[in-house]
C-alpha cells in the first residue's frame, strides 16, 4: 500500500467564517485562572477561534452561577464584535443540543448542574406524553396539561416534579429546545366560524388554527398541508397557514407525499447544494487515483435488490492457506462530500436515505448517489477498502485499511446469485460464469462467518420484507413478503464484519467516531416477555443474566412451530433500540463488544463521519486535532438517531397505508392467518402470506358472552366455551379497510359452529380453531421497487 499524505488538505467547517485580512487574530485569550484544553483544536479549525463548548461548560460550572451573553463574552475576553456574533451562535447551538438552559433574563447555566433531562417529546392520542431522554433510560411521563406546550417530535428540557400514581417518573417543560418540523397533513375542519387543520397523526393532538386568508381556499374535509407559523404555549394551541391543497379524499397516490410532509423529511435541495453537485467530475479524473490501492483488476462485484439504484458496496473473496482474504470495497463519499460544504450540510439535516415503495428521499443528490458515488458496473469508482483474513474459525485475524480505486466487474441481485448458488439455475449460472469462482468463494466464506456467529450467540431474526409494486399510477398491483436467502445473508456477515474492524480501528486510536450500539433489553419489557413467554412453555433466563445466545437458543427452538412467526416477533418487539453513540459500549443483538456503521455512506450520514474518522486516522493525525470533537459527536449522535427513527416511522406509515389500500381491493376475500393480538375488544390477526394485520372485532366472533384474562392473553366465551388465545391458527375474511385511517377489520370465517371444534389451543397443539379450506391465490411474486436495507 502506498504511504498516505501526512495530513488532508485543510477542510472547512460549517461554523468557520471567511477570513477578515484587517484584523489579524490568533489563539484567543483566555480569562485569567483558566484555559481551554481544547484551544489548539479551534485555532486549526477557525480563522478567529473562540472558546470550544467544553471550555464554556466547564467555565460556567466553575462559576456555579447563570450569566448572560455579555457578561460571559466579557469574563471570557471576546471583545471584538465578531467573536461575540460567534459566542451567540455556539451558545444558541448548545441550547438546541440541550447542553445550555437560558432563564427569561437570558442567563445561560449548564443543563446537567441544573438536574434538567434533554430529550424527545413521543405523545399519545389520548392526550398525555412521554419524554424520551436522549441519554436513554426510562422515559418520563407528561401529563396533558404540560403536553399543551409541546407537538409529538419537540425537542425539550423537563424537571423532575414527582412520582404519577402508577409509579413512573413525571416531568413538567422547562425549556423547548428544538421544534419539531412545521409541517403537517390534515383536514380542513371548519368549527364556530373557525378554519381548523386536524393533523392526520392522531399523536399530534392539538388542532391548528388557520387565520383568515391563510386557508389558500380549501374547503371543509379537504386534506391540506399546513406549515405551522406559531407553536402552540400552555394559553393556546398553535397556529398555521395552509401550504397546499392535496385533494378531497387519500389515494395510494398521495400516500408519499403525505408522509413526506406529515414527517418533516426535507426533500427538496438548496440551490448552493444542487450548484455543487453539478461541479463534481461525472469520472474519476487521473489525479485522484494518485497514493491509492490499484483493485481495478480484482474482480470485485456488488449484489443488492432487483430495484437498487445505489451501489455503496462490493466485494471479493479467495481462499488462502490461513483461511480467506475478504475485501469489502465502500463507496468513498468522504472524497466527495467535504465537511463545511452545501452538500454536507444537507446531508447532516437529513441524515439518512428514506425508502419508500417506487420513490426514494435520498440523503446525497442524484448526481452522487446514482453517479459518481455509486459503485456502478464497469466505470472506475474511488473506494475505502477493508482488507481482512478471515480464520478457518470465521475471526478476523488481521485487518487494514485504504483508499483504493476499483471496477466494480458485474451488477448482480440476490435473486440470480441464489439462484446460481443455492438452487444450482443451469441458466442463472451461465449468466454468471465470469464471475461464478469469486461468489462460490464467497459463499464457502458465508458459511463459515455464521459458524462464527452462531458460536458467539448473534440474535438472528428470520424477517420476510414485505414489498409492494405499484402501477405508473400508484396503484398497489401486487403484494408480497419476499423472504431471506443466503445471498443476503452472505453480504449482511460480509458488511457485519467490515463494520467491526471499522469500530475496533477507531476506538483503538481514539478518533472522535460514531459507534451503533445496542443495549440490553429494557427491564420492563423483558419481565413482559417473560410472561408472555409462559403461556407457551417457554421460558429465558432472569433480565440480569439474559445473554444474545439465549435468545438464538429459543429462536431455534422455535423455528418449526407454527406460532414461530408471532413469537420471533414479541422477541423482537422486547428488544432496545439500536442508536448511535459516541461510546463505544458494543451491540448486544450481534453479540459484538464493538460496532460501527461503515459501508452505507452513500444512504447513512453516521457512515460517512466514519469514513472521515479513518481518513483522518490513516494520516496518524491526533485526535485532539481532529475536525469533529466528542461534543460535536454526542450532538450528531442524538441527531442522527433521531432522524433513523423519523425515517422507519415515515416508511412504516406508508407500509401500513398501502396494506390498507391492497386490502380495499379484497373486501369479501378470505385469508388464513395467526392471532398475534388479544384484548378485551377483539383478536388481532396477522395474515400468514402477506404479514397484513387487522382486527377481529368482538362483534364478529360467534354470538356469546366473553371474558377477558390479561394475564393469560384469553378470551373465552361463557356459554360455547370458544377460547381465543395468541398463536391460534384462524381463517378470516376482509370486511373492510380504511385507508385514511389506517385500520384493516375482519370477520372469523366459521365454517362450523359447534362448539368442539372451538379454538382451544395454540395452532401448534392438536386442536384446531376450524376447517380449514384452499386459499384463493393472491399474487406473490416478488415486486421489486426500492429495496431496504436494514438498519442493524
Amino acid at each position: 500500500m502506498p504511504d498516505l499524505p501526512a495530513k488532508l488538505p485543510p477542510q472547512p467547517s460549517r461554523r468557520a467564517k471567511p477570513a477578515a485580512a484587517s484584523v489579524p487574530r490568533g489563539p484567543h485569550k483566555p480569562a485569567s485562572r483558566w484555559s481551554d484544553p481544547n484551544a489548539e483544536r479551534e485555532t486549526q479549525r477557525y480563522e478567529h477561534p473562540i472558546p470550544s463548548r467544553e471550555a464554556i461548560l466547564q467555565f460556567l460550572s466553575e462559576r456555579a452561577q447563570l450569566l448572560n451573553a455579555e457578561t460571559l463574552a466579557r469574563e471570557l475576553k471576546l471583545e471584538h464584535p465578531r467573536d461575540f456574533e460567534a459566542l451567540t451562535k455556539r451558545l444558541a447551538a448548545m441550547l438546541r443540543d440541550g447542553q445550555l438552559l437560558q432563564n427569561r433574563r437570558g442567563g445561560y447555566g449548564v443543563a446537567q448542574k441544573l438536574d434538567l433531562i434533554p430529550g424527545t417529546i413521543i405523545a399519545n392520542a389520548e392526550g398525555f406524553g412521554f419524554l424520551r431522554p436522549d441519554a436513554g433510560g426510562d422515559d418520563v411521563y407528561i401529563s396533558p396539561a404540560e403536553m399543551r406546550k409541546v407537538m409529538h417530535g419537540d425537542r425539550a428540557l423537563l424537571n423532575i416534579v414527582g412520582i404519577d400514581r402508577r409509579g413512573r417518573k413525571q416531568g413538567a417543560i422547562a425549556e423547548v429546545l428544538e421544534r419539531r418540523a412545521s409541517r403537517l397533513v390534515g383536514r380542513i375542519v371548519e368549527q364556530n366560524g373557525l378554519v381548523l387543520v386536524a393533523p392526520d397523526d392522531r399523536r399530534l393532538h392539538q388542532d391548528i388554527l388557520i387565520p383568515p386568508g391563510k386557508d389558500r381556499g380549501a374547503r371543509s374535509g379537504q386534506i391540506v398541508v399546513a406549515e405551522i407559523t406559531q407553536p402552540p404555549t400552555a394559553q393556546r394551541g398553535p397556529i398555521g397557514e395552509v401550504v397546499s391543497v392535496l385533494g378531497e379524499r387519500l389515494t395510494p397516490s398521495l400516500i408519499v407525499e403525505m408522509a413526506i410532509a406529515s414527517h418533516g423529511l426535507p426533500n427538496e435541495w438548496p440551490d448552493k447544494a444542487l450548484r455543487e453537485a453539478a461541479q463534481v467530475e461525472p469520472q474519476v479524473k487521473h489525479d485522484e487515483i494518485a497514493g491509492r490501492v490499484d483493485l481495478r483488476k480484482l474482480p470485485l462485484v456488488t449484489i443488492d435488490g432487483e430495484d437498487a439504484r445505489d451501489f455503496d458496496d462490493a466485494v471479493f473473496a479467495e481462499p488462502v492457506a490461513s483461511g480467506f482474504r475478504l475485501i469489502v470495497a465502500i463507496a468513498d463519499v468522504s472524497h466527495y462530500v467535504r465537511p463545511g460544504s452545501a452538500i454536507d450540510d444537507e446531508a447532516q439535516k437529513r441524515s439518512t436515505s428514506v425508502y419508500f415503495p417506487g420513490f426514494v428521499v435520498p440523503m446525497l443528490p442524484e448526481t452522487l448517489s446514482n453517479g459518481i458515488c455509486s459503485l456502478n458496473p464497469k466505470v472506475e469508482r474511488l473506494c475505502m477498502v477493508c482488507e481482512m483474513q478471515v480464520g478457518h474459525d470465521g475471526e478476523v485475524a488481521h485487518a487494514k485499511f485504504y483508499p483504493a480505486v476499483m471496477r466494480s466487474h458485474a451488477r448482480l441481485t440476490y435473486t440470480r446469485v441464489w439462484q446460481a448458488l443455492g438452487e444450482k439455475n443451469a441458466d442463472a449460472r451461465a449468466e454468471l460464469a465470469d464471475v461464478l469462482p469469486q461468489l462460490e468463494h464467497l459463499h464457502q466464506l458465508y458459511r463459515i462467518l455464521a459458524k462464527a456467529r452462531q458460536r458467539r450467540g448473534a440474535i438472528d431474526f428470520d424477517s420476510r420484507e414485505v414489498k409492494f409494486r405499484l402501477a405508473p399510477s400508484g396503484e398497489i398491483v401486487q403484494l408480497g413478503a419476499e423472504p431471506r436467502n443466503d445471498a443476503h445473508k452472505l453480504i449482511e456477515e460480509c458488511m457485519i464484519a467490515a463494520n467491526v474492524e471499522a469500530a475496533k480501528f477507531l476506538d483503538t486510536r481514539k478518533i472522535p467516531a460514531l459507534y451503533r450500539v445496542h443495549a440490553p433489553p429494557p427491564e420492563s419489557k423483558y419481565e413482559d416477555l417473560l410472561e408472555f413467554l409462559k403461556e407457551f412453555g417457554l421460558k429465558l433466563p432472569p433480565v440480569g443474566a439474559v445473554t444474545p445466545g439465549d435468545f438464538s437458543v429459543l429462536l431455534k427452538k422455535i423455528h418449526d412451530r407454527a406460532d414461530a412467526g408471532l413469537i420471533q416477533s414479541v422477541l423482537l418487539r422486547s428488544q432496545s433500540l439500536a442508536v448511535y453513540s459516541p461510546e463505544n459500549s458494543g451491540h448486544f443483538g450481534l453479540a459484538l463488544d464493538a460496532y460501527a456503521h461503515f459501508t452505507s455512506p452513500i444512504r447513512r450520514y453516521p457512515d460517512l463521519l466514519v469514513h472521515r474518522a479513518i481518513r483522518y486516522a490513516l494520516t496518524k493525525g491526533k485526535p485532539s486535532d481532529y475536525t469533529y470533537s466528542a461534543n460535536d459527536m454526542a450532538s450528531l449522535a442524538t441527531h442522527c438517531s433521531q432522524n433513523e427513527r423519523r425515517a422507519d416511522e415515515a416508511e412504516r406509515d406508508v407500509d401500513e397505508r398501502y396494506k390498507c389500500a391492497w386490502m380495499e381491493k379484497h373486501v369479501g376475500s378470505e385469508f388464513d392467518g395467526i392471532v398475534s393480538g388479544v384484548t378485551s375488544f377483539g383478536l388481532f390477526v396477522e395474515l400468514t402470506e402477506s404479514q397484513v394485520s387487522g382486527l377481529v372485532h368482538i362483534t364478529q366472533l360467534p354470538n356469546d358472552y366473553y371474558h377477558f384474562d390479561p394475564i393469560r392473553r384469553l378470551l373465552s366465551g361463557e356459554r360455547r366455551g370458544l377460547k381465543f388465545r395468541l398463536g391460534d391458527a384462524v381463517r378470516v375474511q376482509v370486511l373492510r379497510a380504511s385507508l385514511e385511517d389506517r385500520k384493516i377489520d375482519f370477520r372469523l370465517v366459521q365454517n362450523d359452529p359447534v362448539p368442539e371444534l372451538a379454538v382451544t389451543k395454540p395452532a401448534l397443539r392438536k386442536a384446531a380453531p376450524m376447517k380449514v379450506v384452499p386459499v384463493k391465490p393472491v399474487p406473490m411474486k416478488p415486486a421489486p421497487v426500492n429495496s431496504r436495507k436494514k438498519r442493524r
